[in-house]
């Protein structure tokens, strides 16, 4: 018996090596927790030859001509000028929209409708197909029940009903019939990634990437093709004037489509939409302010949507939003990572702490979070659950700088009582109780703006972590919150609204992995017992990226000395460098918005300094670590 025990702990330890080799969250997560996050995105942007070039003042049908006459591979160029934009720009597949910087090509925003500038356009109809083999975790060969309008080069939504242990589509606001799309009058394929078809022989699929995960409760396929591919959009400014946009930026079925070095100055509803995406890139960006700051229709943010797989937000500014990025309706094996996010807020509630990153619908699963400073990481119940994220390295700061006005556009204030800090629900991370299985590894929490939180003159009490059913004051500040409800759930019982009941859950806390945490409350890192303790630099890039500039790189987590934030412990991201330091900018949007023009604070995006003896994937790859057996 021993001899079989050693032999198996000698095959896990070889598994756990293997997997070391190609990815550096494999001495911290088991096989099925992670996946391989380095080739989300485009991988590198083309830099396109210029077709045409159009002088300022050019009309919107001036520039859909050119876009629509561009030859594929090549690129449009806005020169420096306003240009009115009563309806909207539509980028076709393999050409790029390209402005000469955010601070000197300007498309006025004057119209309605989905969004001034679109990539792609429409939805996946629901055409199931039955899988009938191969919805393992890994797999890249599908059996279909029918390969009809299946072929290589188009694309698949992989789902399956919802399996009850873990997946809902109702939550604490109620059941989100809308969650698949509206595939079922239930929301009942909420979990699911997009996968691209490179083969078809028979009723045989072959798929690229791999499944992330099994799929075993009635699996289905649904096929459709991209509007567009390699459509991109540069250097450029969206003047936002509350005309009745749906969003500044839209992207609907496209795949490896980006949007780069833009700038989206108010939004009258989100910045940038993400629907039915695949290998999508949104980066080195800033998105500034916006005329809604309420729940509804539109949060006034960043927004991944409807199974949306394999895309990346990256090295972005995110200020004065509703929430700065949002997940909802089944987006999977996306990463957010380097982004800088902070005043958000909410008119209704000006002293509630909302913004960061937020999880709003069922079922996002499988996104990294790396690398970001922003206000809290918050996987809500409103619409149902979530499970299976991995953050890493990223300082979660637990409240909102809220400064003057509250409403339509003008210059931001923070100066005497227009400025504030938010002290209700004040949270750095919370779970709810339908957001299970997720991995937070070497992040920071808190912050010394949390703790000197004041109301009527009096500190906030706070906690460092609160288990349903603590009461959790609705005016405190906690550094981890787990298995409550709605924001407003205190721990006694109320806060469901009209949702399901109960909506809350003990226990949560034991489906969480924490490890290498440091909480500024405490001033301690806690690791988990017998894990590994030397973190990698990343768990997506092969190195320090060209756009990095002169930071530390890695540059948040318990290992990190001689930066500002908790314990010395964080010298913030390009992003934050580039708010604060070359924009002129503070903590809350003073004076906002800014100037900004991506190439006064970022390089090219490649990497350097990667050793010739590392695999590389990609453009990101994997850094060697030390090795642990895995957990069990």
């Amino acid at each position: 018996m021993k001899s079989r025990n050693l032999s198996i702990i000698v095959m896990m330890w070889m598994l756990a090596a293997t997997l070391a080799t190609a990815q550096t969250w494999a001495s911290f997560l088991l096989p099925g927790q992670g996946i391989d996050w380095s080739t989300a995105g485009v991988g590198t942007i083309p830099t396109r030859t210029v077709c045409s070039t159009l002088n300022g003042g050019a009309s919107l049908a001036t520039i859909n001509a050119a876009l629509a006459a561009c030859p594929k591979g090549e690129a449009v160029v806005l020169s420096a000028g306003t240009y009115t934009i009563s309806g909207t720009v539509h980028i076709p597949a393999n050409v790029t929209l390209r402005g000469v910087g955010a601070d000197k090509t300007i498309l006025n925003a004057t119209g309605t409708g989905e969004a001034p500038v679109q990539l792609g356009s429409g939805s996946v109809v629901f055409v199931p197909r039955t899988i009938t083999s191969g919805a393992t975790a890994g797999s890249t060969q599908l059996v279909l029940g029918s390969t009809s309008g299946v072929n290589a080069g188009s694309y698949l939504v992989v789902t399956e009903t919802n399996d009850p242990n873990y997946v809902t589509a109702a939550g604490s606001g109620g059941n989100c019939n809308w969650c698949d799309g509206s595939w079922t009058k239930t929301g009942n394929y909420a979990r699911g990634q997009i996968v691209q078809v490179t083969a078809v022989s028979g009723n045989s699929v072959t798929i690229s990437p791999g499944l992330y995960t099994p799929y075993t409760n009635s699996p289905i396929a649904v096929a459709f093709n991209m509007a567009a591919s390699y459509a991109g959009v540069e250097s450029l400014q969206v003047k936002a004037n509350n005309t009745g946009y749906t969003a500044n930026f839209a992207m609907d079925q496209c795949a490896y489509c980006w949007i780069k070095a833009v700038e989206s100055n108010y939004a009258d509803g989100d910045h940038v939409e993400v629907s039915w995406g695949y290998h999508d890139e949104i980066r080195d960006s800033y998105f500034s302010n916006a005329y809604l700051h309420t729940p509804g229709t539109y949060d006034s943010d960043v927004k991944l949507v409807l199974k949306t797989s394999a895309s990346l937000i990256e090295n972005n500014i995110i200020e004065r939003t509703h929430v700065a990025i949002m997940l909802e309706w089944g987006p999977a094996g996306n990463v957010i990572a380097y982004n800088y996010t902070m005043g958000e807020f909410d008119s209704g509630s000006p002293n509630v702490v909302i913004g960061g990153l937020d999880y709003h619908g069922a079922h996002p699963q499988f996104n990294l979070v790396e690398g970001n400073v922003m206000t809290q990481f918050y996987a809500d119940s409103i619409w149902g659950s979530s499970s299976d994220t991995t953050a890493f390295r990223n300082w979660f700061v637990g409240t909102n700088h809220i400064c003057a006005p509250a409403s339509g556009r003008g210059t931001v204030s923070c100066t005497g009582t227009k400025g504030y800090y938010g002290y209700q629900a004040a949270r750095a991370i919370q779970f709810s109780y339908l957001s299970t299985r997720n991995y937070f590894v070497g992040n920071l929490v808190g912050s010394s703006q949390m703790q000197a939180l004041l109301k009527a003159g009096k500190p906030v009490p706070q906690a460092d972590q609160l288990e349903y059913a603590a009461q959790r004051p609705y005016e405190a500040a906690q550094q981890w919150t787990f298995g409550y409800g709605s924001a407003n759930d205190d721990g006694l019982g109320n806060g469901c609204g009209g949702g399901v009941a109960p909506c809350h859950k003990e226990g949560n806390t034991a489906t969480q992995l924490l490890h290498g945490n440091y909480d500024n409350l405490t001033a301690v890192a806690t690791w988990a017992s017998g894990m590994n303790n030397i973190l990698p630099t990343s768990f997506y890039l092969s190195g320090k990226p060209g756009w990095w500039g002169t930071l530390p790189f890695p540059a948040i987590g318990p290992d990190i000395k001689g930066g500002s934030g908790p314990g010395a412990h964080s010298f913030g991201n390009p992003a934050q460098n580039c708010y604060l330091k070359v924009m002129g900018g503070s903590d809350g949007g003073q004076g906002g918005p800014l100037t900004f023009n991506a190439g006064n604070c970022y390089a090219t995006d490649k990497i350097v300094s990667v050793p010739a003896t590392r695999p590389v994937l990609s453009r990101r790859g994997v850094e060697p670590v030390s090795l642990t057996l895995p957990r069990k």
